[in-house]
């Protein structure tokens, strides 16, 4: 109970952020007459789906045990990002309207925000859970490319329009076109240079927060 408790702050405040979002949909629906953007709302819980993993591995029954620790971090990983990859729903702004780009600006930013927001939560949980296992350093380095692997994880999902669900659906094309990539990097540069774009992004972005909250606390 302690842990749900020590989240119940993020939890309310999130809670107030997403309601904002809805609000935006809801009336860029009525106004517009189109329920095009309604998909922000799926990418957004899928988005919440790390949060929640996040939170019932902080149990000590759950996280004390190798086991369903790992089985847990790899369905965490599968789905992080999920998180961060509202940010590139901004290319569907070019659909937009005149009269209706900066509102669908905002509105997708509210969600795309949001989504970062609990992504960067549940990071910052695992990690506090990483180090119960792993030195400072380890842990450290497993952040990190966390982070870089989402930024890939945003290419297959954006480019290649794979999600998390293929993994379990499809796991050998998914992986063919991993080991493409992997073994012939440079006839697949764009990869990588998206890849190491927003994984920096993502790591500069999430030690800025960090330093913030330090600083604060």
């Amino acid at each position: 109970m302690n842990t749900i408790y020590k989240q119940l702050p993020f939890i309310k405040g999130f809670s107030i952020a997403v309601t904002f979002s809805i609000i935006l949909l809801f009336i860029r629906i009525t106004k517009v007459e189109s329920n095009f953007f309604l998909f922000l709302v799926w990418n957004l819980f899928l988005a919440c789906v790390p949060y929640g993993i996040t939170t019932i591995l902080s149990f000590s029954k759950i996280h004390k045990n190798r086991f369903l620790f790992g089985v847990g971090f790899i369905f965490w990983l599968a789905f992080l990002p999920n998180a961060p990859y509202i940010l590139t729903d901004l290319q569907h702004i070019r659909l937009s309207t005149l009269h209706s780009v900066w509102f669908d600006v905002l509105l997708i930013l509210s969600f795309a925000i949001n989504g970062l927001i609990v992504g960067f939560a549940s990071l910052r949980t695992m990690q506090e859970l990483l180090q119960k296992h792993f030195s400072r350093k380890t842990t450290y380095f497993i952040t990190h490319l966390t982070l870089l692997l989402c930024g890939f994880g945003i290419y297959m999902g954006r480019i290649l329009r794979w999600n998390s669900w293929d993994l379990l659906q499809n796991p050998m094309d998914i992986l063919g076109d991993i080991f493409q990539r992997v073994i012939f990097p440079i006839e697949h540069i764009n990869t990588w240079a998206f890849t190491i774009g927003f994984g920096g992004f993502l790591i500069i972005t999430y030690h800025l927060i960090h330093h913030y909250r330090k600083e604060n606390n």
